[in-house]
Parts: C-alpha cells; sequence; structure tokens
C-alpha cells in the first residue's frame, strides 16, 4: 500500500475523504493527518510518504508554499491539488512547481479513483527505476568506480534506470547527456575504467540475473523486456558476461 499524508484545514472534510473507498481500492492508505501546510512539513521531516495530498487554501503554511518548500529542501513525493473552481490559477501554478495533479472540490469518488489510478502507475514506475538505479549503483561500487558526488555518473544512473528495456548506443547516451560522443566516450572511461558498451552490457546483465531469480518472467520474456534483438542474442551476451546460460543461472 501507497502511505498519503492528507494536509486539510478542514477537520470535516479530513474525515470525509478518509472514507471514500477509492483509497484501498487504488492501493493507498491515508497514514497520516496535517491541519495546514507548517504541521505538514514538520510530519514530513520525520516520517516518509509516497504522496501527499494537500488542499491549497491553508492558514501558515498553504498547498501551493508547502509544494515549493518540498523542492526547495529536495524532499521528492507525489503531491496532489485539492482546489475550489475558483482557485483554478492556483492549481495551474501547483502543477509549474511540479504537482503531479489536482482534484477539483467536491471530491468524488470518481474523480479521486481516476487521479489516483495515474499516481499508481507513477509510484509503480518511480519504485522500478529506483530498485534499478541502485543495481547500477552497486555494479559501480562492484567496480571501483566513485559515483557519489558526480553529476556525470549521477546523470547516467538516472538515464541507464529509465531506459534499461532499450538497447542504448553510445550515441544515444551522448545525446542525453548533451555532449559530443567522442568526449563522452573519454569522460566516461576516465571515470570509470571502462568503455559506456562494455559497462552497460554488464549493467543489463546484472538487471536479468535480478529477474531471472525474482520474478516469474521466462528467459524470452526478459530478453523482450530488457531490448535485446532475439533470445538467442540475449543468451549469447549472458554467458558472455556470467560464464552461464539464463537457464543455468536460473537453476544454480
Amino acid at each position: 500500500m501507497y502511505r498519503v499524508l492528507l494536509a486539510d484545514d478542514d477537520k470535516e472534510l479530513r474525515y470525509l475523504y478518509s472514507k471514500m473507498k477509492a483509497w484501498q481500492e487504488c492501493g493507498f492508505v491515508i497514514s497520516s493527518f496535517a491541519a495546514n501546510g507548517k504541521e505538514a512539513l514538520e510530519i514530513l521531516e520525520r516520517e516518509s510518504f509516497d504522496m501527499l495530498v494537500t488542499d491549497i487554501k491553508m492558514p501558515f503554511v498553504d498547498g501551493l508554499a508547502l509544494i515549493k518548500e518540498l523542492k526547495a529542501r529536495n524532499m521528492p513525493i507525489l503531491s496532489v491539488l485539492i482546489s475550489s473552481y475558483n482557485e483554478f490559477e492556483y492549481a495551474r501554478q501547483g502543477l509549474v512547481l511540479g504537482a503531479f495533479d489536482f482534484i477539483v472540490k467536491p471530491v468524488t469518488e470518481t474523480a479521486l479513483t481516476e487521479v489516483l489510478e495515474r499516481a499508481g502507475i507513477c509510484l509503480c514506475e518511480y519504485s522500478k527505476n529506483r530498485g534499478i538505479n541502485e543495481l547500477i549503483l552497486s555494479v559501480f561500487q562492484r567496480y571501483g568506480i566513485e559515483a557519489q558526488n558526480d553529476k556525470f555518473l549521477s546523470d547516467i544512473c538516472i538515464f541507464l534506470s529509465e531506459n534499461m528495456g532499450q538497447d542504448v548506443t553510445t550515441d544515444a547516451a551522448a545525446d542525453a547527456m548533451k555532449l559530443n560522443k567522442d568526449y563522452f566516450g573519454k569522460m566516461f572511461k576516465k571515470r570509470t575504467g571502462m568503455t559506456f558498451h562494455s559497462l552497460y552490457k554488464i549493467i543489463k546483465i546484472e538487471y536479468a540475473k535480478s529477474l531471472i531469480k525474482n520474478s516469474p518472467y521466462k528467459n524470452y520474456e526478459i530478453s523482450d523486456m530488457l531490448g535485446y534483438s532475439s533470445p538467442d542474442y540475449f543468451a549469447k551476451i549472458f554467458k558472455e558476461v556470467t560464464g552461464m546460460s539464463p537457464s543455468e543461472y536460473k537453476n544454480s
């Protein structure tokens, strides 16, 4: 279940929202409440949540100021605004500040369900990318690559975690980093001691290994998920990196 912090200065509305069936049906649970943005910030400093649902108009710190402060503090959280029709301009400002979506009052089960379904997809993808990012960092660590406080390598991690299902070429990686291909290649080799192609191949196979061991997918499905041209080519690269075929690895 995804944990939600609900911020609204109206106690009766907080109660009404909490009783809606959409939360549980969409895989969410309201874990805590806040009466204003100031209180929400204090709670967010103590606890972690997957999503913040906040009214725009609140005393002390309103919804927009809350989202702006979270961004300034680099506290990533999926944010959804609740607004009245006459607050639409405020809602638009919230989206500019990075809010995921907004719901217009009066909040209905249908409107809440629609937002939560989209939010669930987004959070699932974020969780997947974060897991891949951690896997990439573990590969870096294993090969003695110091990625901490290195923006170039951090950007590479993010790019690869978001494109693990593609056949990423050095050209594509250089374009994503907005760098000349030759300069990108030199920077990558200097920081990692390996070519992009070589390290990328290892990272993809490490992810394949985790899928083989921890998912119900067949080898041909994993091959397709990772963007290989064919299961045979996937098996060839897998054996080249690990010394085993995918089937042998699964049974080892």
